[in-house]
């Protein structure tokens, strides 16, 4: 990846300050990427047609909700001020170069010249307007607080903006690449009307402007003519002149659309596709590590998750392979009950939990309940999930698995919507889910800390966990700071409230003829502005 940011935890820079070059430079095939040996003319126009699952309701940025399809349309029409590659390595977008104080509690950041799709010059007023309107209280954006401890941003002048955080952060450049960072013109932003119509308009300065979009069904975007950025040929991107994103909700209708040729990309297909998908001979499939999980979750303020003995019994309990072969059909890592996957940078083994039956009774029997418990009966306690597929997948196996040591209980399956208002945070017992995030460190404070603005999910609290995870987010020399993750890894695994029997592979499939694609463990970093379609595509 040219023109990329190079960070040490103090200080990046990305370009030549007139435009941010990207090129290919991996294999074709299962890696999660697609190079292409064509240049010019051959990987210029086309129409590229996208199957995603979930439907996209809204493209605002502001308010768009934790879901990633939303940010996946989002990042067709707005610019963020980094990227981050397939290997997670920050990139300049908006931002040509950017450095932090010593203390990493300061960051300054120097846009690039570049244009909103209404004509208007992208400005660090913009910035910080888009910024401190994500953070107002009063607005009540999903993203608040998601990108770090933000005190102040401040306009230095037309092109410079620095912002000061409550507390050191070394990943503040890479979390900026969120899609609630996506920059919006500051009198769009500030004006609540106008705020409130970006749900089905758009005012960005991305790849490419709004031509349609009917929400839950189809999302339409055609290349913009002044966009910033180049490709290895030197042209203005996109490569491609339009793009559609395609609700197909049923996995297998989505490989019949690829195999037909009505799509070109199967964003995320199903894990149960992977078989049938590798049969086509005019598609690739991609796999790459990834980090999503779903979690089995104890709130500690409850009985009997308050005893850390019977929250060990379960995680003894669990047969991790047999979890992954039945939900994800053996796509995926055996989890460690830590958030973090082996695709996170400060990523430490610190060993997944082998089943063993005969400790976990002894556990459960130390806890004072040698005959079993009955959870529903006994506490009142249900275990409530969504209707995703490894979400409910993973809480019926878990069931089947703990009948074995005497640990009973009820589920109750819901609709996600209703998961999202009713039970994320609320409940004491549930099954819940969760992306990859950019930062490892910032994830687990967000729900470990005990400060953190998702404990409620837990209510765990460890004064050695807090300090490990504060100064591993602080820290910006790369040794020191592995040191500190493993001990907050290593402590979660130990004491923590969740069982996470697996982290699932990110997947994708492609027809032949689309070039320049990756496939990134952050599955909803997907960046269609990079991507060309080859001479042989049926929309060129």
């Amino acid at each position: 990846m040219l023109g990329t940011g190079t960070v040490t935890g103090l200080a990046g820079c990305a370009g030549d300050g007139g435009s941010s070059t990207v090129s290919s430079s991996a294999s074709e095939g299962g890696d999660g990427t697609q190079e292409s040996d064509l240049s010019g003319d051959d990987l210029r126009g086309g129409h590229l047609r996208v199957a995603i699952t979930p439907e996209t309701t809204t493209i605002n940025p502001v308010m768009m909700d934790s879901q990633f399809p939303q940010r996946w349309g989002v990042k067709l029409f707005y610019s963020t001020l980094t990227r981050l590659d397939p290997n997670l390595e920050v990139y300049g977008d908006l931002a040509k170069d950017w450095s932090s104080n010593d203390a990493s509690d300061e960051w300054t950041f120097t846009l690039r010249e570049a244009t909103f799709h209404d004509g208007g010059t992208v400005t660090a007023s913009d910035v910080k307007a888009t910024f401190e309107t994500v953070y107002d209280d009063d607005v009540g954006s999903p993203g608040k607080g998601t990108m770090g401890a933000i005190e102040r941003v401040e306009a230095v002048d037309e092109k410079t903006v620095r912002f000061t955080l409550e507390n050191a952060n070394s990943d503040f450049h890479k979390l900026v690449a969120k899609g609630w960072g996506s920059i919006v013109p500051e009198e769009i932003v500030t004006d609540p009307k106008r705020r409130q119509a970006l749900g089905s308009e758009e005012h960005g300065s991305g790849a490419f402007t709004l031509e349609s979009f009917s929400p839950g069904d189809k999302l339409t975007g055609v290349r913009y003519d002044d966009y910033y950025r180049t490709g290895d040929d030197g042209e203005p991107l996109p490569y491609i002149d339009k793009i559609t994103q395609i609700t197909i909700p049923e996995k297998s209708n989505q490989v019949n659309a690829l195999r037909t040729g009505d799509v070109d990309i199967i964003w995320q297909p199903g894990y149960g596709q992977w078989g049938t998908l590798q049969g086509l001979s005019d598609a690739n499939t991609h796999r790459t590590p990834g980090g999503e999980i779903a979690n089995f979750v104890m709130d500690v303020n409850t009985e009997p998750w308050s005893d850390k003995r019977v929250r060990q019994a379960v995680m003894h309990a669990i047969d991790r392979e047999a979890i992954i072969e039945g939900v994800q059909d053996g796509l995926g890592t055996v989890g460690q009950d830590s958030l973090l996957s082996p695709a996170y940078e400060y990523y430490a083994d610190v060993g997944a939990r082998e089943q063993d039956l005969e400790k976990a009774k002894q556990l459960l029997a130390d806890a004072g309940y040698p005959d079993g418990i009955h959870l529903t009966e006994e506490f009142g306690l249900t275990l409530e999930t969504a209707s995703i597929p490894h979400m409910e997948g993973t809480a019926v196996m878990m069931q089947e698995q703990l009948q074995q040591i005497g640990i009973e209980f009820d589920i109750q399956v819901m609709s996600y919507d209703n998961f999202s208002a009713d039970v994320w945070t609320k409940s004491p017992f549930y099954v819940g889910a969760y992306g990859m995030r950019i930062s490892g460190g910032n994830f687990m404070k967000l729900l470990l800390h005990s400060e953190g603005a998702w404990n409620d999910e837990s209510h765990w609290s460890n004064e050695e966990f807090d300090t490990a995870v504060d100064n591993a987010i602080a820290e910006t020399d790369p040794d020191r700071k592995q040191k500190l993750m493993k001990k907050a890894q290593q402590i979660v695994r130990d004491e923590g409230p969740y069982a996470i029997p697996f982290y699932t592979d990110t997947i994708g499939a492609s027809k032949k003829y689309v070039k320049k694609y990756s496939l990134n463990p952050l599955a909803y970093l997907f960046f269609p502005d990079e991507y060309a379609l080859g001479p042989d595509a049926p929309t060129k």
